[in-house]
């Protein structure tokens, strides 16, 4: 009986022990909200063009940003994130070239689903900011030789546009490196700012 206690007590003491070291290691973090690590970012975009908050991948970042306004009254917005994924909107003013050659960096320039050469398995998602056509175009790169890639493309026409020569926001997730359910799921988490407040 006596051993029967005593292996009774060494377990006891081992699975206090157990707990502790659970505790220990569980406790501070859930304190400190870091417990459950998200796997994705929150982005602000803010200009004279764009007025957004969007979740990515946390393994995106902003890396270079284009504005370009010709004399014409063209202007365009692009947000890169490396060469994954763009984030970009043309003035109504631009004279749209290259949606029949998506080809060698050349991934289309769009304001509406019109504009689209052949667009694939078109599909419409409601976002904050707007209706959005989410579909694939079929992407060639060439060098010694050629690689087809499927891209995932979403165009969204905005409700109320910061800037009213640009209605739309278009985000391309180059050479597929986002999937479709990632891009969808990006579209979920954008957020028009209000910079009034």
């Amino acid at each position: 009986m006596t051993q029967r206690r005593s292996s009774l007590w060494i377990w006891v003491t081992l699975a206090a022990v157990v707990v502790l070291i659970a505790l220990w290691l569980i406790v501070p973090p859930l304190v400190k909200g870091q417990l459950w690590v998200s796997h994705d970012r929150r982005v602000t975009i803010v200009d004279e063009t764009l007025a957004v908050e969007l979740r990515v991948p946390d393994r995106l970042a902003i890396t270079r940003v284009s504005a370009d306004t010709s004399g014409d009254g063209c202007s365009l917005v692009r947000y890169s994130f490396e060469q994954r994924l763009a984030i970009e909107s043309y003035s109504t003013a631009c004279e749209l070239s290259g949606a029949d050659r998506i080809l060698n960096g050349r991934h289309g320039e769009y304001r509406t689903i019109d504009d689209v050469e052949d667009p694939r398995d078109v599909e419409e998602v409601a976002t904050d900011l707007g209706s959005a056509k989410l579909f694939v175009q079929e992407y060639t790169e060439c060098t010694n030789y050629c690689r087809d890639f499927e891209e995932p493309v979403a165009i969204i026409e905005l409700d109320e546009p910061a800037d009213a020569s640009h209605p739309s926001l278009v985000l391309q997730a180059y050479k597929g490196d986002i999937s479709r359910d990632e891009l969808r799921e990006i579209l979920s988490t954008l957020r028009a700012l209000d910079l009034e407040q």
